[in-house]
């Protein structure tokens, strides 16, 4: 599931008529399966645990790198802010 505004849309041109979205979605959640392996959990863990990106036309770039027992606020929604613990619990 992911999430684009209206206004982030409009940085791009709106919506496209067809073909995949230019814009990089605010919000990205990822909803897993009860037959999804240990492994592959592990791995999908070990790829979102080790840093938050922002996404920009040209570049991948690294906002914050945190660790266990750290709160990670949201650079998008404002007061938005969940422990690493909390994440990997869930």
């Amino acid at each position: 599931m992911l999430l684009i505004t209206f206004a982030r849309l409009a940085q791009v041109g709106g919506r496209p008529a067809k073909g995949p979205l230019e814009a990089a979605p605010e919000l990205v959640v990822e909803i897993i399966s009860d037959s999804e392996t240990q492994r592959i959990l592990a791995d999908k863990i070990t790829d979102y645990i080790s840093e938050v990106l922002a996404l920009t036309p040209v570049e991948a770039r690294t906002v914050a790198t945190y660790g266990d027992g750290q709160a990670v606020a949201s650079v998008v929604f404002p007061g938005l802010a969940v422990t690493v613990a909390e994440v990997l619990a869930a």
